[in-house]
Formats: C-alpha cells, structure tokens, sequence
C-alpha cells in the first residue's frame, strides 16, 4: 500500500461540500478542513504509486467546487 497526501484548494463557497464528496470516494482514508494556503487535505490509501494520478485527476479533480490540488507521496524512513 501506498499513502499520499492531497492539499486541495477549494472555491470558498464549496468547501465543506467538496469535502464531504471526496470523504465519499474509495481510496480516501481521511479528510480534514485545514487553514493556510489550502483548503482540504486528504489523505489517499491506493494500492501503488502508480493509482495516485488518477485517483488525483478522476476523485478529487472531478469535485464541484475543486480549484487546484498538491499531491505529496509519503515514503517510509
């Protein structure tokens, strides 16, 4: 398994909607409102890096109310 995080930037008025949606998506183990440059951040569970950029592009981008995403893989020390 591999774990990314995703820093999402969110149109102000579909914050917590956007949320809520990408809480609902199979590979997303957790999700929390965050304050600073970005929105969102969620965390994804996925099978191998290789499922990150569509997961990324297909679960997250396709939100109503989704501006702009950070992916960040974690790597084990």
């Amino acid at each position: 398994m591999t774990d990314a995080y995703v820093h999402v930037v969110a149109e102000p008025s579909a914050i917590q909607q956007a949320a809520n949606a990408i809480a609902g998506r199979d590979s997303v183990s957790a999700v929390h409102l965050v304050t600073g440059e970005h929105d969102i951040t969620v965390q994804l569970e996925v099978e191998s890096k290789e499922d990150i950029a569509s997961v990324v592009t297909e679960d997250i981008h396709s939100v109503m109310g989704v501006i702009d995403t950070e992916t960040h893989v974690a790597y084990e020390p």
